[in-house]
């Protein structure tokens, strides 16, 4: 193989790190009022999303765990065939979406709504269902996804 790699490797990490900087300043207040809900929780905090945000929604949830605060992840397409139950007034529900427009999590949000459970999201779009719904706005920024591992799928694979 001729492909010089770790120029790719040095550029995926550059993306990521202008994606960090992006992220540090929309950091607000929105921030301190979801790390208090968290902290003051009486039951369980659920995080759920679809897709990566899914995967990431899980990794927050078994951390969440392993420091000692009650936490699952809730499967989106689960939900909708009986899981919503597992949702209590006193839990902390956050979910996760890139767009705010994922449609596996809107039976969730009008559960959450109906019921009043407190809504953390976490979402890039304002004009998204997910924003408009959320007792608390955890705003992300827009970034591109590595253009760089495109290029990777030129790399021999199974």
């Amino acid at each position: 193989m001729t492909k010089k790699f770790i120029p790719l490797a040095k550029k995926v990490i550059d993306l990521e790190i202008q994606a960090l900087q992006k992220l540090k300043k929309k950091i607000d207040n929105s921030f301190n009022k979801a790390v208090v809900e968290i902290a003051k929780c009486k039951s369980k905090v659920i995080l759920c999303g679809v897709g990566k945000s899914g995967l990431i929604a899980a990794k927050i949830s078994a951390t969440l765990s392993s420091v000692g605060t009650p936490s699952f992840n809730l499967s989106a397409s689960d939900s909708s065939h009986g899981d919503l139950g597992s949702i209590s007034k006193k839990d902390v529900l956050i979910l996760i979406s890139y767009s705010g427009k994922t449609s596996e999590l809107k039976n969730i949000i009008q559960y959450a709504n109906r019921n009043k459970v407190m809504l953390i999201g976490i979402m890039s779009k304002k004009d998204s269902i997910l924003y408009k719904a959320s007792d608390i706005k955890l705003i992300i920024p827009e970034v591109k996804e590595s253009v760089v591992l495109c290029q990777l799928q030129a790399l021999p694979h199974n």
